[in-house]
């Protein structure tokens, strides 16, 4: 046989199998590295011959010099399948775990947009309020935010050897790290090593390259969110939620054998509280209809059975019993007969003035378009005759100040227990209520000082509204208001509900200090005297959804009948508001000015006289002033009271409670951005490495390491010494050329060659 014909019959079947395309790296019995010997004929050892061999298989055509390295043409392998290049361990990180993160964001987009449309996450579905509630909110954001990262790392890291089978594929790397990128595809850190040596050695690569620049943007993502716990709590900050409902044992009454009794003067006592309060019903109404009448009508205010400041400003619902103060009243201008203007003789102490006379009621309420009323019942009548102090301004106060004052005729003899005096039915024009003066004065001192003593013959008067408007001197007035108040405290069955802002608690409202002036503007909103300001939102009062009254609570119409314990307490209450805070006496005239000069039986605290003084400043209702004084007096004592309660009652109770819950969206839209874009970088290069590897497996250990091993790396390998980086690095500066992962023209199989610029591929 002629060598000619040995050269053609070996040579392709060697070629053939080299390039099969199960095994990428090369088969085991590829031809070894020592492949390069001459193909002669025992005849011709020492000539040199060019043989052609051409193999049927795969089209490649080998071209061999007796005295050089055999050189392949083309050799081709058929790109690796991507299910086979992934692996079902790769794919199922990459799928399962996009799964894992887009459920861990809907989680927290869950948490920070769950708590629905109810007030204070009164809505919300129980899981989100039992995290709330329970304040494991803290740690569910961090569960959460270890599972996605984690979840990303892991992707990271498989998206760290696609990116160095990208690159060794179709790139080039240096000669002393390409061990590192080749082992990388099935072991590595994470892509920071990798992309260290891009950016150290091949800047380009990172502007040019996609895969190298969605390495560094997954790895900036990958590491932002590390900090996504960090993130995330920043957007809590504290906020009061509704808790869950439950049953409260409180103590709302006392036992009839230890009733309290109090003896304060209570219009000088600072006011206890300016708590919420539960209001029936809503709105305001006191104008003046043509007959210069001005009705509050009846207005019902459940009082919070807390004596604790904290648990009123957390309460949501209530349902039960409480003390119900129920008040009307009915402002118009009086007619008087047999009246006169006095200037007193105090010439050692002040000088001011009073007015006295008789109320002709038939007149008053007729001029008022009321029909004739009953001016006595079986206990008392109104009063005819009356004394009020005129309170004078101070000669050190400019021009447009005024000073007010209210007066009581007579007392409705309350006694303590006893029976209601008015009735819910009643009209408050009648001797079931009290009659009181309201009286406001430009007048100043000196007036009443130069007519000291004297008797002053009552001017003509003109109307305004409620109003009847004396004018004692040229453009200096005295007015006067004839007030009925029927009021009266029952034990009631009630249900209030909060209406107020999740970010707020229920209204504890306080004055404002600035310097010497006193602002009450808060309260007056509280109490409903600013027209503008009615809904129980902005107030910050209850909503009175129901009131049941006690069916035996006893008025003086059927006062032989025994009393209720809870009537027994309640007409404690009403005895100091009808009777012990009207000074017990006749005439009693109570100073609602400060300052002001004057004499008074009770001078009232600078907070009454501020928001009594302040509400007929700003709306000119004298019903409306006296109802909201009355409402605070009405606190006062009930909360004085409710400290010495000692009968329990079961109540239903709904609070709020204040916890940190997500309150802004910042670091959620921050997190959620840094989570996308690392899916979005991920799937990028899954796709790329889908699309353009051709020789790799990714994970597989044998087959990274047989690829590294090539005619180029040899000389490393065969060195006698221990190998390290560092010492690999120096051991090749001068001949550190690039190389890449492709079918070897001397080995017929895929391992590292030299990067040959002429013939660039890209993705």
């Amino acid at each position: 046989m002629s060598p000619n014909s040995i050269s053609q019959s070996a040579a392709p079947r060697s070629l053939a199998i080299c390039a099969s395309p199960e095994i990428t790296s090369g088969p085991a019995n590829c031809p070894p590295r020592s492949f390069s010997h001459d193909v002669s004929t025992p005849n011709e050892s020492n000539t040199t011959s060019t043989s052609e061999f051409e193999s049927s298989s795969n089209g490649s055509t080998l071209w061999q010099d007796n005295n050089a390295e055999p050189v392949a043409n083309e050799v081709r392998f058929p790109k690796v399948p991507t299910h086979k290049a992934l692996g079902w361990f790769t794919i199922t990180v990459l799928v399962g775990g996009t799964i894992i993160v887009l459920a861990a964001l809907s989680f927290l987009i869950f948490l920070w947009y769950g708590e629905g449309t109810g007030i204070g996450g009164e809505h919300a579905t129980s899981a989100w309020r039992n995290i709330m509630l329970n304040e494991w909110l803290p740690q569910v954001i961090t569960l959460t935010s270890l599972a996605m990262r984690v979840t990303i790392a892991a992707q990271t890291t498989l998206c760290t050897s696609m990116c160095a089978a990208l690159i060794l594929e179709k790139r080039r790397v240096r000669k002393s790290h390409a061990a590192q990128f080749s082992i990388a595809r099935s072991v590595n850190d994470g892509p920071w090593t990798l992309i260290l040596i891009l950016i150290l050695d091949v800047p380009s690569q990172i502007a040019l390259h996609p895969e190298s620049l969605l390495i560094v943007f997954l790895g900036l993502a990958a590491f932002g969110t590390q900090f996504a716990s960090t993130i995330l709590l920043s957007d809590l900050s504290y906020a009061s939620l509704a808790d869950f409902p439950s049953t409260a044992s409180l103590n709302l009454t006392a036992a009839s054998d230890t009733l309290m009794v109090i003896d304060d003067p209570y219009w000088s006592q600072r006011p206890r509280a300016f708590a919420s309060f539960g209001e029936s019903p809503p709105g305001y109404f006191a104008q003046p209809n043509q007959h210069g009448l001005s009705d509050t009508g009846i207005k019902r205010r459940a009082l919070l059975p807390f004596p604790d400041s904290d648990n009123r400003t957390a309460l949501r619902n209530y349902e039960g019993q409480a003390f119900v103060l129920s008040s009307r009243v009915a402002c118009m201008p009086p007619v008087f007969s047999e009246s006169q203007f006095t200037a007193t003789n105090y010439s050692d102490l002040f000088d001011y003035g009073y007015i006295s006379g008789k109320l002709d009621y038939e007149k008053t309420l007729a001029k008022a378009g009321i029909p004739p009323s009953r001016l006595c019942n079986s206990e008392r009548c109104l009063p005819s005759s009356f004394e009020c102090n005129i309170f004078a301004i101070s000669g050190k106060a400019g021009k447009g100040y005024s000073v007010d004052t209210f007066c009581f005729p007579d007392l409705i003899p309350a006694k303590t227990p006893e029976a209601s005096y008015w009735d819910l039915n009643d009209d408050p024009w009648g001797p079931e209520a009290s009659s009181i003066l309201v009286i406001t004065s430009e007048v100043y001192e000196n007036y009443w000082n130069e007519s000291r003593g004297e008797h002053i013959p009552t001017p003509n008067y003109t109307l305004n509204g409620e109003w009847a408007n004396f004018e004692l001197q040229p453009g200096y007035f005295v007015n006067i208001s004839l007030c009925f108040m029927g009021l009266n405290v029952m034990f009631s069955e009630v249900n209030l509900t909060s209406s107020a802002d999740k970010t707020t608690n229920t209204a504890e409202k306080r004055a404002n200090l600035s310097g010497p002036v006193i602002n009450t503007t808060d309260i007056q909103v509280l109490l409903g005297a600013d027209p503008s300001i009615q809904s129980f939102t902005e107030r910050g009062v209850f909503e009175v959804n129901h009131i049941e009254d006690d069916p035996n609570h006893v008025f003086i119409t059927d006062k032989n009948h025994s009393l209720t314990l809870g009537q027994n307490n309640t007409s404690v209450m009403e005895s100091y508001l009808i009777n012990t805070a009207q000074a017990q006496r006749p005439n009693s005239t109570i100073s609602v000015c400060n300052p002001c000069v004057g004499f008074s039986a009770q001078a009232s605290n600078p907070l009454y006289a501020n928001i009594f003084s302040y509400i007929l400043r700003r709306s000119n209702r004298a019903a409306v002033a006296l109802q909201s004084v009355f409402t605070i007096l009405g606190q006062t004592v009930y909360y004085d009271l409710l400290e010495k309660y000692d009968q329990t009652y079961a109540t239903h109770i709904q609070s709020s409670k204040t916890i940190r819950i997500p309150q802004r969206s910042k670091g959620l839209i921050a997190v959620i951005i840094l989570v996308i874009s690392s899916l979005v970088a991920i799937g990028a290069l899954t796709a790329l490495f889908s699309r353009h590897s051709q020789y790799t497996f990714l994970g597989d250990s044998w087959h990274t390491l047989s690829q590294v091993v090539s005619f180029e790396t040899e000389t490393i390998l065969n060195e006698k010494v221990t190998l390290a980086d560092s010492k690999v690095r120096n051991n090749l500066k001068g001949e550190d050329y690039y190389v890449k992962l492709e079918p070897s023209p001397v080995s017929g199989r895929v391992e590292l060659v030299r990067w040959d610029p002429i013939n660039k591929d890209g993705v």
